[in-house]
């Protein structure tokens, strides 16, 4: 009877392990390689080949496609920041900045590539279309990215009809 309650305990015990798997699995992923890891939405962080800290941020995670209205953003602002390991801001550092292949024609950042000055960059995003649109950032080894929302702007109402 104690080595039924063994089996059974020892097949409980290995249900529990392997559900830990997978995560255990995405833990090692992020920590082996130099990959962005999320830090909330539009914001993200990684260590470069040269020990820099690294991080994006969106000024505005979704946007709006047509006219521009002063309550609505037509333009999103990508900020690159790079540290070193004191956290001190790194100047001349270049960043490549782009926009996933498949929207190059409807959406870009300007400028493409800058220097870090008083360790950030910025790029401009705008788009021609609705949709969400993968951007990047690359530094050394490191690519980071978001994604930005285009979206059609609100047709106001005409409340006195």
């Amino acid at each position: 009877m104690s080595e039924t309650v063994h089996r059974i305990h020892g097949l409980d015990e290995r249900k529990r392990m392997v559900r830990y798997v997978p995560a255990v699995c995405l833990c090692l992923l992020l920590l082996w390689g130099s990959t962005a890891c999320t830090l909330k939405s539009g914001q993200s962080s990684a260590l470069s080949e040269r020990g820099y800290r690294v991080s994006l941020q969106v000024s505005d995670t979704i946007i709006y496609f047509g006219l521009p209205d002063p309550r609505y953003p037509h333009t999103a602002e990508v900020v690159v920041r790079v540290r070193d390991a004191q956290g001190q801001p790194v100047d001349g550092i270049a960043v490549l900045f782009s926009v996933e292949p498949s929207w190059a024609q409807y959406a870009s950042l300007t400028p493409t590539e800058a220097l870090t000055r008083k360790g950030e960059t910025r790029a401009v995003f705008v788009a021609r279309t609705t949709g969400v649109v993968p951007v990047m950032a690359r530094v050394d080894n490191v690519t980071l990215g978001a994604a930005i929302t285009v979206e059609r702007r609100p047709v106001p109402t005409d409340a006195g009809g």
